[in-house]
């Protein structure tokens, strides 16, 4: 008998009341509607393991945590990520500007810049985040990958893009031809997308075709041996790549940061 049998046979399947949620596409609030009958696929940003978390980092991770009981007690079988940045988030934060922030930590801690080095940097916050979410009593999710254990899957997913010609290279990295995707910014609801007005995830950069398109690949000797230089990957893709290698190419929940819209 499979887990999700076992569920449903122990906890037969009963939906007292309907849970709404807000959807962002509309703006409106929505009766939730699972893909599959009786199942939740949710996947939560998680954090970039540079430092350790304040109480600001962990509130999205007790919404995730009240998001999935309430599933669960409506009857849900939840399959929950939450993902572990230990390298590809860059210090511009909003853009695709400065450093790794893995890189910049191990400066702080007067590190070698070897790999290495960032890895274990990413280990050691890495526990110290699980700590965190223990004394909170969240309940651990039931994937928790890392972004540096998933390059394989990241660059499987950029050569996808090129061969659909909505990536393109240019001298520090790859990036993402944001005007392939004609609703590209939907989500945010914008009044005006004028390319050559500021947007979010947005660096100044005269080679990128536009200013909105955003890095898939930083070129860093830091980092992974790639068809398109050494480098690692930029957290946007890093992010697509474990949500579909973990829940498939579409699930039903994801929560993040306002900059995710």
């Amino acid at each position: 008998m499979s887990l999700s049998s076992l569920f449903l046979k122990v906890f037969p399947w009963k939906e007292t009341s309907s849970i709404f949620l807000s959807n962002t596409l509309t703006g409106k609030k929505e009766i939730f509607h699972s893909l599959e009958p009786r199942k939740a696929k949710l996947y939560h940003c998680g954090p970039t393991v540079y430092n350790f978390a304040h109480i600001g980092n962990l509130r999205p991770y007790v919404f995730a945590d009240i998001l999935r009981r309430t599933l669960e007690r409506k009857g849900y079988l939840v399959e929950q990520v939450i993902n572990i940045t230990d390298v590809g988030h860059l210090s511009g934060d909003s853009d695709d500007s400065g450093e790794d922030k893995m890189v910049l930590a191990l400066k702080r801690e007067g590190k070698e810049r070897t790999r290495k080095n960032m890895l274990a940097l990413g280990d050691f916050y890495a526990k110290a985040f699980l700590g965190d979410l223990e004394k909170l009593n969240i309940l651990f999710p039931h994937h928790f990958p890392k972004a540096s254990e998933h390059i394989p899957e990241d660059m499987a997913l950029i050569q996808k893009l090129f061969d659909a010609k909505v990536a393109y290279k240019i001298s520090d990295g790859v990036y993402f031809d944001t005007q392939a995707d004609k609703q590209y910014g939907r989500l945010g609801h914008p009044t005006d997308v004028d390319p050559n007005k500021e947007q979010p995830r947005v660096a100044e950069n005269k080679e990128k075709r536009d200013k909105r398109d955003f890095a898939l690949w930083k070129l860093d000797d830091l980092g992974w041996e790639s068809p398109w230089g050494k480098g690692f990957p930029g957290w946007h893709i890093e992010c697509s790549a474990m949500s579909m290698k973990y829940l498939g190419e579409t699930f039903d929940i994801h929560t993040g940061g306002i900059d995710h819209i």
